[in-house]
């Protein structure tokens, strides 16, 4: 009887084993379906699979942790909504009562912590799960945890980098109008930041905690690209480009189809200033990114005016994709150079905002954060200060336990404050910050000043002249430069440079419509004595709008200076009177006894319209379709006005008009204007165009703004035309 129970026993259980068996390989299944699903992106089926799977075999802890997992994921970290916090605890305790050991497991539940905001467990539980996945030796696991605790870290030391004491006697940075009375945000930002002293090492054991871990992460899996783009933040920040440089270039070799290695690679290669480079893997990158992330980086309405924006955002997307091609030509700060450098420069913006302030646990990229956001229109801030979080809530409770975050852009620059909550890496704007980043994008939309390859980007004084070109359908417009040499020169070893010099014209579309280069040995240490001036004349038919850029470069420095302007060649008619523009110059000669033409002078044009005060004014002009009397006499009236538009140090106009129109012969007509009358009669013989020239030589001239008005009546032909040019006069240097 003994032998027959233990027969039954025997088979009893070989029968349990066998059902125990197939009930977990039917739960196998169902956890293989659910995964299928989760992975392709339905996570309602893949809920009901795993579900499935724990009904099946409740004793299977991979089923509990599959179902924990995912409701894991799907959990917001928002105090509020806990449901699926609540339900992925659950399963995790579960697999975990049945598998104690296991990392896995202790990985979930430990960033399931991180989620319920319960840092100092998670930190318990991510060891717990280090020392078993050590045991085990499983390197994905192992770089997985190393990653996890690497940002627990991280969320240390941003809770205490750039933390600086509150000045004495002065509360927390004040973020609502009301309370700042009638002083500026920037200068009170500014002032704040100065009496706040840093903290010295703040964060830095953290800091450096977070790098190890995330470099232990890579040493486990060189493909982890979550450890690879948190590591690359803090290489860039630091300047650390060679080591940055080569993990995006190993990122990318490990994921070439992902979008990310390429964006991050070109924003290395910008700050490097191998601009050629950056572009092509800024390309790169946008090909591989899906249609909307693409529309979405290269959206402009972020650095346009509100108006802009909206007009932008209401173009189809071919309207659109022209308005960018547009936009960057004609934006192009130096065309010298192969590559745009201010569309690099946004794009660089656009990857970094991406890699250092993109908030997965609110489903926002980098761009599309507040911090991002300024970021894309401005750059780096030239200050960034951390202030402890306030106790009361002075009328806003979403400030309580939130630290305070400054970015100033300098004294006369913008200011903003962004209030960050402990255990995050998102930051708002705080208070009325984001009304004032409206209105002061109202103002400047966008900088792009800091550009790396362009170190120091100097003016260029040009000045445009139109005159009428051999034909009446032809137009000459002149272009007159003066290259700072010496500010190229300023504090260089070099004896000599070599520069690049080139006149650019485009019209409204931006095509190019002309483009002249040359290069040139210029030796700096006569810089001071070497004629800086150059010009161009160019021939060409009418055009409604053209941008002329004018532009020097150094070879070796990268020192540059730029210049751009806009004009309209309009044809000088041919039957009516029209007059040229006025050209402005230090000197003028006439090289023969009757000059007729243009050439006939010899002009010394002052580009920067700029004239220290006691310079005599010289001007030239041409006149064109003057009316004749049978014998050939055309008859006009002159009308010349000076007028005072501003002076430097103010003072009293009229006496000084009174003093002017004494020295130069003039009339007062007004409160703020002088006028020379004359009238002349020529003979034409023939000719298509009258010159003139005359000088304005003062005794002494205030520095100020001036402005010379034109006009010519035709007798004859009773028609009238005028022009204006405004100058400068400063004070002796």
């Amino acid at each position: 009887m003994k032998h027959l129970t233990n027969l039954l026993l025997s088979a009893w259980l070989v029968l349990a084993a066998h059902a125990a068996q197939a009930q977990e390989d039917v739960a196998r299944q169902h956890i293989e379906r659910g995964l299928a699903y989760a992975s392709a992106g339905d996570t309602l089926l893949a809920f009901a699979e795993f579900e499935r799977a724990t009904d099946a075999a409740p004793s299977l802890a991979d089923a509990h942790y599959h179902l924990g997992r995912l409701y894991g994921h799907r959990a917001s970290s928002v105090e509020t909504d806990f449901r699926d916090r609540v339900r992925a605890e659950r399963a995790l305790l579960e697999a975990l009562r049945l598998r104690p050991s296991d990392p896995r497991y202790l990985l979930e539940l430990a960033r399931l912590r991180l989620k319920q905001h319960m840092k100092v467990d998670a930190g318990r539980l991510f060891n717990r799960a280090l020392s078993a996945a050590e045991e085990q030796g499983d390197p994905d696991v192992l770089a997985e945890i190393h990653f996890n605790i690497g940002y627990i870290k991280e969320l240390e030391y941003e809770s205490q980098r750039h933390r600086r004491f509150r000045p004495f006697f002065r509360g927390p940075p004040v973020t609502e109008f009301y309370r700042l009375f009638d002083e500026q945000p920037s200068r009170y930002a500014d002032a704040y930041l100065e009496d706040a002293p840093a903290i010295e090492d703040s964060g830095e054991l953290a800091k450096e905690e977070m790098l190890e871990h995330y470099r232990a992460a890579l040493r486990y899996d060189a493909r982890h690209v979550g450890a690879a783009i948190r590591l690359m933040g803090y290489l860039f920040d630091e300047q650390r480009f060679a080591e940055y440089l080569a993990l995006a270039r190993r990122l990318r070799s490990e994921h070439p189809q992902r979008p990310e290695p390429y964006l991050f690679l070109g924003l290395g290669l910008h700050a490097a200033g191998r601009e050629d480079e950056a572009a092509e893997a800024f390309e790169d990158g946008l090909a591989r990114l899906h249609d909307d992330e693409r529309a979405a980086i290269e959206n402009l309405a972020p650095v346009l005016r509100r108006r802009a924006a909206e007009d932008y955002l209401d173009l189809s997307e071919e309207e659109r994709a022209e308005f960018n091609s547009r936009y960057w030509q004609l934006t192009d700060p130096l065309y010298l150079t192969e590559a745009n450098e201010r569309r690099l420069e946004h794009l660089a913006r656009v990857a970094y905002a991406d890699l250092r302030f993109a908030a997965p646990e609110a489903g926002l990229r980098g761009w599309e954060t507040d911090r991002g956001i300024v970021f894309v229109r401005y750059g780096a801030p030239d200050d960034i200060g951390v202030f402890g979080p306030d106790v009361t809530s002075r009328g806003n409770p979403y400030a309580i336990g939130r630290r305070s975050i400054i970015w100033s852009y300098g004294r006369d620059g913008p200011v903003f404050i962004f209030q960050q909550m402990p255990g995050y890496l998102d930051a708002r704007f705080a208070g009325d910050y984001q009304f004032i980043a409206e209105n002061y994008r109202a103002l400047v939309p966008a900088k792009y000043d800091n550009i790396p390859s362009i170190p120091e980007l100097l003016e260029l004084p040009v000045q445009i002249a139109r005159f009428r070109g051999d034909t009446p359908d032809e137009v000459a417009v002149e272009i007159h430069a003066a290259l700072p040499l010496v500010e190229l020169a300023r504090e260089l070893d070099l004896n000599k440079g070599e520069l690049e010099v080139g006149l650019f014209l485009f019209d409204r579309y931006g095509e190019n419509f002309l483009r002249r280069v040359g290069t040139e040995v210029v030796t700096y240490a006569e810089s001071a004595e070497t004629n800086e001036y150059r010009s161009w004349r160019i021939l060409m038919p009418p055009v409604d709008f053209l941008v002329a850029a004018v532009e020097t470069r150094d070879a070796v420095t990268w020192r540059a200076a730029a210049a751009r302007d806009t004009f309209s060649a309009w044809a000088f008619s041919g039957d009516s009177l029209s007059v040229s523009d006025i050209l402005v110059a230090d000197a003028i000669r006439p090289l023969v006894e009757d000059p007729q033409k243009r050439f006939d002078y010899d002009i010394q044009v002052n580009p920067a319209l700029e004239f220290v005060s006691g310079e005599p004014v010289h001007i030239y002009y041409e006149l064109y379709g003057l009316a004749s009397d049978p014998e050939g006499f055309a008859s006009y009236d002159v009308a010349l006005q000076v007028r005072v538009k501003r002076l430097e140090r103010g003072g009293p106009i009229g006496q000084l008009l009174g003093a002017l129109a004494d020295a130069w012969g003039f009339s007062i007509v007004g409160d703020d204007r002088l006028e020379l009358r004359f009238s002349r009669e020529v003979r034409l013989d023939g000719r298509d165009r009258v010159t003139e020239y005359l000088a304005l030589d003062p005794k002494e001239v205030p520095a100020g703004e001036y402005e010379i008005r034109l006009r010519v009546w035709d007798r004859l032909g009773e028609q009238l035309a005028t022009r204006v040019r405004a100058f400068d006069v400063i004070g002796e240097e």
